[in-house]
């Protein structure tokens, strides 16, 4: 997982959202492989293990095995609306199969959760994730997500609506109902594409100010 994306962790369990703390235990360029993360709040310890963050259990993990999305990363960037910038991109299950392909055309980071076990990162730039019930990251976290119906649960929808920014995309299958939030932008008979409109509320970054600024 990539050092940068630390700061964008939240616990994700029911309480006030809260930063994790992490113990560092190695490290390979911008790449954190073997971590300790913990809630200061509740006291939830998580793990990030040869660079992938555990935060959970999926429902499902392999994708059906007649659908992909690897072949198709240029449909998959025009999607998700995104060309460049330093704000990852999320794929989710199948879509992260396009993620590759789709990291030589579009120069942004990407976060792969509850990617298939057997499928791995070509870029530097791509962080992986497992994750259960919800997506463990802060409000305007993310510039698009693709969201594959394995994950697509109320709770998870909820939590990726809150991390991508206002303006940003979100991609689901159209088995996926879309919440009345998000304003749709087109559809056709396999995905729908909506804009998240509204900004979340979230934790407030406290900056300390120079005794020159003070008066």
């Amino acid at each position: 997982m990539l050092r940068d994306l630390l700061d964008a962790l939240r616990c994700p369990h029911p309480h006030a959202e809260s930063w994790l703390v992490a113990v560092v235990h190695e490290t390979d360029g911008l790449t954190l492989v073997a971590a300790d993360l913990a809630c200061p709040v509740c006291g939830a310890e998580f793990a990030i293990a040869e660079g992938v963050a555990y935060f959970g259990t999926p429902d499902v993990l392999a994708p059906p095995p007649q659908a992909t999305f690897a072949d198709e990363p240029l449909r998959l960037a025009a999607l998700l609306g995104v060309a460049d910038g330093d704000t990852p991109v999320l794929l989710s299950g199948r879509y992260a199969l396009a993620g590759n392909a789709l990291a030589e055309l579009v120069n942004v980071p990407q976060l792969w959760v509850n990617a298939p076990a057997e499928h791995r990162p070509s870029s530097p730039r791509t962080s992986q994730m497992i994750v259960g019930v919800q997506l463990p990251l802060g409000v305007a976290t993310l510039a698009a997500a693709a969201l594959d119906v394995t994950d697509a649960s109320e709770a998870m929808l909820e939590s990726v609506m809150r991390a991508v920014k206002q303006g940003g995309r979100i991609v689901a299958p159209v088995s996926v109902p879309r919440p009345e939030a998000l304003k749709e932008l087109a559809r056709d008979e396999r995905e729908w594409v909506a804009e998240v409109t509204t900004r979340a509320s979230g934790l407030i970054e406290l900056r300390r100010r120079t005794p020159d600024a003070v008066g």
